[in-house]
Parts: C-alpha cells; structure tokens; sequence
C-alpha cells in the first residue's frame, strides 16, 4: 500500500496539470470497476460513511468522481479546441455540481 501511494505521489510531482488530465482521459472506468483494490477501498470507506450518516462526505466524493467523468466526457486534449457544444456542456455540468453541493451541504441542514 506505501508503494501505491508512492507511486502516485511521485506521478504528481512529475506531471503538470495537463499531463494528469491526460492521464484521466485515458482511464478506462470498466478496468477501475473490476480492479480488486478498487474494491477493497470503497467497501469499507463507504459502510463507515454511511454507518456513522456522514453523507456530506458522500456527496463531496460523488460529486469529485462526476466532476472527474465531466471532464474526461467534455473537454477535449490539449492543443484541440473545444466546441461550443462541449464548452456548454462542461458549463452547465460544472453549474449544476456546484449548485447540488452548494444546497446538500450547506443550505440543507
């Protein structure tokens, strides 16, 4: 497990943003669905999370993971770019996180 985050940490601290937008783009969410420590994380993170109702924690990690697929769907790769229908898209996709956060976490309470 220190190696894992090891290796992430030094992904980061070698690529810019750019470069690990890049990466995001390439992920194929079917292989991180299947993978076992994918799993292996989100099992337990998710029965303490709702075990002890921390659903404010939920929704910042649901709304990350969307805000993620957002950008991977929409906007296109470095040096392309970007249409209109896609700028509109991420526009009102960013709008409505926003939004739902805004209202889950703080107005709701």
């Amino acid at each position: 497990m220190k190696g894992l985050l090891n290796s992430i940490y030094d992904f980061l601290a070698a690529h810019d943003f750019l470069t690990v937008v890049a990466a995001f783009r390439k992920l194929e969410w079917s292989q991180v669905a299947k993978s076992s420590y994918t799993w292996f994380i989100i099992l337990p993170l998710l029965t303490y999370l709702l075990w002890t109702k921390k659903y404010k924690i939920i929704t910042a990690i649901a709304s990350f993971f969307l805000f993620l697929l957002l950008i991977q769907r929409t906007l296109s790769p470095s040096g392309e770019t970007l249409s209109l229908p896609d700028l509109l898209i991420f526009l009102s996709g960013a709008v409505v996180l926003v939004g739902l956060n805004l209202y889950l976490l703080f107005i709701r309470e």
